[in-house]
């Protein structure tokens, strides 16, 4: 079989979990013997890896317009040579004109749902998040329907966020087929736990540290984490938190934080990654709405017990009392009381972290990933 998958991310350009899923998928299905050639945004191509670039002008908001044309023309181009069995999109791309293959695309969120959360939710906006609002979630709604209705089949990562497709871009049941993420638990187990350089540059001790990791925008309700934080530091004084990620809403979460509030910037290096979590008392993710969070599985990999909000896919994921605990977004008392409870009980952080892993390793590998994946595309061929 052979695959062009279309991704504006893609390694080394990776901005956040379609990224990481476009290097998993591809890597995946390579492992599965399918032909995969790649089609992503950057300067230099890889005729090793199959992989072509489509230069994108840095342009805040329209870069992604820019990619669809080209990529398009180039994806023609390609398969009068190859030959392609089927076409992956992966996000939402606007496909101008019959491509006359079979197409499928993943979605990872819908603009519809996050318009309406940035309307109701806290209102921490910066003049970025405005523009977001005004600009960039209209035309991604757009975006959205537009695939919805050209792609033969739709994959989703959780049923919640499916459910939000079939609402906000009116297609029926039988497009949609929900495929959660998967995450190489070996790729983890490979790296050595020899943590001293990295929790060193950070100035932290083991197990005496929460930790967050993804974007730093409000939604992602990183200024809770910080409030709840200030509140049982009275009780675990030694204790840090460590915010791993970039983004616009930085300068103002420094704003907020004390000098025990680590900022490490984006990490990208998997052995970082993985020191973190490994090391961490939690982790925490208290967003006010994530369609499958991959950090969530990163961290139950390391064995880490997690507190996280309980919305979109998370609770599909943590299964509260028995790898974790979820509490609704935006409560920091709650948060607080959760982190010092298990600040104060190693042995259920523990058994917390060894329920996750299992889960993981049952419910969430690459492998059945790639399997119900096939299936997907064996339906259209």
């Amino acid at each position: 079989m052979k695959v062009c998958l279309v991704s504006f991310e893609y390694p080394p350009h990776i901005i956040g979990g379609a990224g990481t899923y476009a290097d998993t998928i591809a890597t995946g299905l390579r492992h599965k013997s399918i032909d995969v050639f790649v089609i992503s945004r950057g300067w230099s191509n890889e005729y090793s890896q199959k992989t072509f670039r489509i230069p994108t002008p840095t342009v805040a908001y329209w870069q992604r317009i820019f990619f669809m044309r080209p990529a398009l023309k180039l994806l023609r181009k390609l398969d009068k040579k190859v030959k392609f069995d089927l076409i992956h999109f992966n996000e939402p791309h606007m496909t101008f004109g019959e491509l006359n293959l079979p197409t499928v695309c993943t979605l990872h969120a819908n603009q519809l749902n996050e318009i309406i959360l940035k309307l109701t939710r806290p209102r921490n906006y910066a003049v970025k998040d405005i523009v977001d609002l005004v600009l960039k979630s209209p035309v991604g709604y757009m975006l959205d329907i537009s695939i919805a209705h050209n792609a033969d089949k739709i994959i989703c990562p959780s049923p919640h966020l499916a459910s939000k497709i079939k609402s906000y871009c009116f297609i029926s049941d039988d497009r949609i087929n929900v495929v959660p993420n998967g995450i190489e638990v070996k790729a983890f187990d490979r790296i050595p736990n020899d943590y001293t350089d990295v929790l060193g540059k950070y100035d932290l001790e083991k197990e005496n540290y929460i930790l967050y990791i993804g974007r730093l925008f409000p939604l992602k309700g990183v200024q809770f984490l910080i409030k709840a934080f200030k509140t049982i530091k009275k009780k675990c004084a030694n204790l840090k938190l460590v915010i791993v990620g970039a983004g616009h809403f930085e300068k103002y979460l420094r704003s907020l934080a004390s000098e025990d509030v680590v900022f490490t910037g984006y990490v990208r290096s998997l052995r970082v990654r993985k020191i973190l979590y490994e090391n961490s008392l939690v982790f925490v993710l208290p967003s006010f709405y994530e369609a499958f969070p991959m950090v969530i599985l990163e961290a139950m990999a390391c064995s880490k017990a997690v507190i996280a909000s309980n919305v979109g896919g998370i609770p599909y994921l943590v299964k509260s009392g028995r790898n974790g605990f979820l509490l609704e977004p935006g409560n920091s008392a709650s948060l607080g009381r959760l982190i010092e409870m298990l600040y104060g009980d190693e042995k259920l952080r523990k058994s917390l972290g060894t329920s996750g892993r299992k889960l993981v390793e049952k419910e969430f590998s690459i492998e059945k990933m790639i399997d119900q994946t096939l299936k997907v595309y064996e339906s259209l061929l």
